[in-house]
């Protein structure tokens, strides 16, 4: 019953829409268009290019940098500029040589090429001869001066000179440390040594400061090795 009262309301609704009368709009359009130079001005606007990136505003550390690079590249795009660069790389290059050739060998402050001697009552490391050297002597005068880097020296000497006489090792005046360590190869004293020996060149050519109180306990490293040889 339902379906056919839904077949008529369907047929009177299509009757109704057939006598609607369709009208025929007859008001005017106007046609409008845009000047193409006017639209290339706006396309130029940045104010109206949504896509571009925006980068955030230049610190004045970095526009600092930016002139310094720029006068730099204006200075070495002339002859006579990059050249004077060059030599001014050069120069820096050897003051830097210099400076490490001073710190390896320890060289006094007094003069480039003047070695510190490090005299304590007549003794000076320029005369290493290891039988000469009263080493309590010369390491107790060290200590009281508070030259323990002295100090540290005379212990690493007064060691090679117990290796030596233990026919440990064989000394000779022009002998490199690491070679003192080689010819210990394969004995107990060995790995000792071989700390001893970085402990010493830290001091004494890398210029290392040190106190009472690290002396103390480098000299406690040395007794227990020196221990070991009796």
């Amino acid at each position: 019953m339902r379906f056919i009262l839904f077949i008529i309301a369907l047929f009177c609704a299509d009757g109704a829409a057939a006598q609607t009368e369709l009208r025929h709009d007859s008001s005017r359009t106007a046609t409008r268009s845009f000047n193409p130079a006017s639209l290339k001005a706006w396309s130029a606007d940045k104010d109206f290019q949504y896509n571009r990136k925006m980068e955030p505003p230049k610190s004045i550390w970095t526009r600092f940098w930016e002139w310094v690079w720029g006068k730099i590249g204006e200075i070495l795009s002339t002859e006579g500029g990059a050249t004077a660069f060059k030599t001014v790389l050069i120069l820096l290059s050897v003051l830097v040589l210099c400076f490490f050739i001073y710190r390896l060998t320890g060289m006094n402050k007094a003069g480039l090429f003047k070695r510190n001697t490090g005299d304590v009552s007549g003794y000076s490391i320029t005369d290493e001869d290891i039988h000469s050297i009263n080493f309590d002597q010369a390491i107790e005068e060290a200590i009281q001066n508070n030259n323990f880097r002295l100090a540290v020296r005379l212990l690493y000497l007064q060691s090679l000179k117990r290796l030596t006489d233990k026919n440990l090792i064989n000394w000779q005046l022009n002998k490199t440390n690491i070679a003192y360590v080689q010819e210990l190869q394969g004995s107990s004293y060995q790995p000792f040594f071989s700390n001893l020996t970085l402990q010493f060149e830290s001091n004494w050519y890398g210029d290392v400061p040190i106190d009472e109180t690290e002396f103390n306990a480098v000299r406690e490293q040395f007794n227990q090795f020196n221990r070991q040889l009796v």
